[in-house]
C-alpha cells in the first residue's frame, strides 16, 4: 500500500495568500479606477435601478482587465522557482549532472533544492563509474586481444624455432584464458548486481564448501608449493550455495596468486554472539592503505602495471555476493607482510552446527 504524501501546509497557505492578495489588489484598484472614471464623467452614474446592469457590466469588464494585468505582472514571481526547477531538469536530461539549484523560500523549496542537488550528485557519481567501467573494460579487453593478434601474426610468418612456437602458443593460450575470465566475471558481476534478493537459498555446510574450493584450486597452490592451515568449523548456513562457492574460490585464488612459494595460507572460522566469521590470511606481498581503500572497486588493481594475472573484478564480485547474504567483508594488510580478509555473517544466516 502506497504511503499517502501530505501536501505541506506552508505551500497551501502561500498559494491561498497569493490568491487573496491578487483578489484584494484587483478589487481595490478596480474600485479606484471606477471612482476616478465616475468623478471625471468618463463613466455615467446609473440614474435609476433599471440602468444598473450596463453599469455592472462595465465595472466587471474593468475588474477583469485589471485582474488579468495584475496576474500577468505578479503571477510569475511565485512560479519563478518552478521555472528554475524545469530548466534544471531539462539540463539534467541533456546529461549535465553538474546542475545545481538554490531556492531559499519557503523552506519546502530549500528542501527541494537539497534533494535535487543530492540527486544530481548521485547521477554524476553513477556516470563517472559508468565511464570508468567502459574505459577499464576496453583496456582490459583490448590488451589480451592485441597480444593474441601480435603473436598469431608471428606464428603465421613462420621461420620460428620449435621453442619460440611453443612460447608464443603458451602466451596465446594464457591471454585467451584471461579473456575468458574477464567475460565470465563481467557476466557474473552483472547477474549479481541485478539481484536485490537472494534466490535458490538452501542450508549447507560452509566449512566443507571452503575445503572443496581449496581442492578445486589444487593445481595452482601445488605449483607454488603452498600449504593450507585449516581452522574451520562444521558450520551450516543458509544462502545461495553457488554464489558463495564463487566468493570463496575468488578469495582463495587471490591469496594463492599473491603468496610467495613455500608459504602458508590460513583458513579459519569462529563464532561469537550468534554471528560467525571466516578469515582468509596469506603472508604474501600485502597492500598499502590506498589499495585497501579501493580494493573492492570494479577493475581496481593494486598492480597498475597489470603484470599480475587478474582483471580487478573478482573482489568486487565477492563483496556483492557477501552483501547479498547480509554479511560484511573487510581487509587488513601491510606491505610485504600479507593480507587478511574477514567475512562476517549475521546470526540469521547461521544454522545449527553440523554434528
Amino acid at each position: 500500500m502506497k504511503k499517502r504524501t501530505e501536501f505541506p501546509t506552508n505551500i497551501i497557505l502561500l498559494s491561498a495568500g497569493i490568491i487573496f492578495i491578487l483578489l484584494t489588489l484587483t478589487m481595490l484598484i478596480s474600485n479606484t479606477v471606477i471612482i476616478f472614471l465616475l468623478e471625471h464623467g468618463i463613466m455615467d452614474r446609473p440614474p435609476h435601478p433599471d440602468s444598473l446592469l450596463p453599469f455592472l457590466i462595465q465595472t466587471g469588464i474593468i475588474s477583469i482587465l485589471i485582474g488579468t494585468i495584475l496576474t500577468l505582472c505578479i503571477g510569475h514571481f511565485p512560479l519563478r522557482p518552478i521555472y528554475t526547477l524545469i530548466q534544471a531538469i531539462h539540463s539534467v536530461s541533456e546529461g549535465n549532472f553538474q546542475t545545481k539549484i538554490y531556492l531559499e523560500h519557503p523552506k519546502e523549496f530549500r528542501e527541494l533544492s537539497r534533494c535535487f542537488n543530492q540527486m544530481t550528485e548521485e547521477l554524476a557519481g553513477i556516470e563517472m563509474l559508468r565511464s570508468d567501467f567502459i574505459n577499464n573494460f576496453s583496456h582490459e579487453f583490448k590488451t589480451p586481444m592485441v597480444s593474441i593478434l601480435g603473436f598469431a601474426k608471428l606464428l603465421k610468418k613462420g621461420n620460428l624455432t620449435a621453442e619460440e612456437q611453443a612460447e608464443y602458443l603458451d602466451i596465446i593460450i594464457e591471454e585467451s584464458k584471461r579473456l575468458t575470465s574477464l567475460s565470465s566475471n563481467i557476466l557474473n558481476l552483472s547477474k549479481v548486481e541485478s539481484m536485490s534478493l537472494l534466490t535458490d537459498s538452501a542450508d549447507f555446510n560452509v566449512g566443507e564448501q571452503i575445503r572443496e574450493c581449496v581442492v578445486l584450486l589444487e593445481k595452482k597452490w601445488t605449483k607454488k608449493n603452498i600449504t593450507f592451515d585449516f581452522h574451520l568449523l562444521e558450520q551450516k548456513m543458509n544462502g545461495n550455495e553457488q554464489l558463495l562457492k564463487q566468493a570463496w574460490t575468488n578469495l582463495i585464488d587471490n591469496a594463492i596468486k599473491f603468496s610467495p612459494a613455500n608459504s602458508v595460507i590460513v583458513l579459519s572460522m569462529s563464532k561469537h554472539s550468534g554471528c560467525f566469521t571466516i578469515t582468509i590470511t596469506d603472508y604474501g606481498f600485502g597492500m598499502d592503505e590506498k589499495t585497501q581503500h579501493y580494493i573492492f572497486d570494479k577493475f581496481y588493481q593494486g598492480d597498475s602495471s597489470h603484470s599480475s594475472e587478474g582483471n580487478g573484478l573478482g573482489l568486487s564480485l565477492v563483496k556483492k555476493i557477501i552483501e547479498l547474504h547480509q554479511g560484511t567483508i573487510t581487509v587488513k594488510s601491510k606491505p610485504l607482510q600479507g593480507s587478511s580478509f574477514t567475512i562476517t555473517f549475521p546470526a540469521e544466516a547461521a544454522s545449527a552446527s553440523v554434528k
